[in-house]
């Protein structure tokens, strides 16, 4: 007799991810349990309420991202605009897929207390900002970028990715999509470039009359 198949929390999450992002808080554990292809039952055995499963499917990991994994090895090497460009990008990529799970997170919190997410002593968000922050300083340092508030920087760039992919979430409906990802990235990174990179500070040449 063959052994029944072993679902995977992991498997059930992700049904219920795409469930609840379809239908919002008003979805049923029998619509996840349909969509996983496993008993409702099962699904209680593991998540004791549906707005347990609801965190647990919707709440962002806490690993941190890709774009910000391997930032303290590329401080002082390769072009750093171009660096700051495929940052940008990857975190384009990461806010496309988070920004709709912290919405529902949200809209839908526990009375009194914030999404479990963010409860947590050093939050994702709080460790991005930081990350940010401390590449720009390490950048300051060794004389590529000119001296400025570092958080400021990092709350710049952070804030600029964020509203666009907000903006493109907004807007898809509405076939209004905003610029291309890579024409707002490159854009961003030009404009803040032109106030601290290394030479900022220095004063214009008078003209040669």
């Amino acid at each position: 007799m063959a052994r029944p198949t072993t679902i995977s929390d992991e498997q059930i999450l992700d049904a219920a991810r795409q469930v609840f992002l379809e239908r919002g808080i008003v979805a049923t554990t029998a619509e996840v349990a349909k969509r996983a292809g496993v008993a409702e039952g099962s699904i209680f055995k593991r998540w004791k309420t549906k707005q347990a499963l609801f965190y647990a499917a919707l709440a962002p990991n806490d690993q941190d991202p890709e774009f910000i994994q391997n930032l303290v090895a590329r401080v002082g090497r390769g072009e750093l605009q171009e660096t700051l460009t495929e940052v940008g990008l990857q975190a384009v990529d990461f806010f496309r897929h988070i920004m709709p799970l912290i919405m529902m997170c949200w809209s839908n919190p526990v009375p009194g207390e914030l999404p479990p997410p963010f409860q947590t002593q050093n939050p994702k968000p709080l460790r991005v900002l930081k990350s940010i922050a401390g590449f720009f300083e390490a950048e300051m340092r060794i004389g590529r970028l000119a001296r400025r508030d570092a958080e400021v920087m990092a709350r710049t760039f952070l804030g600029g990715i964020q509203q666009f992919a907000l903006l493109e979430l907004v807007s898809r409906s509405r076939n209004e999509l905003p610029m291309p990802a890579e024409m707002f990235i490159r854009g961003l990174v030009n404009l803040m470039w032109n106030g601290v990179r290394p030479d900022a500070d220095r004063p214009a040449k008078e003209t040669v009359r």
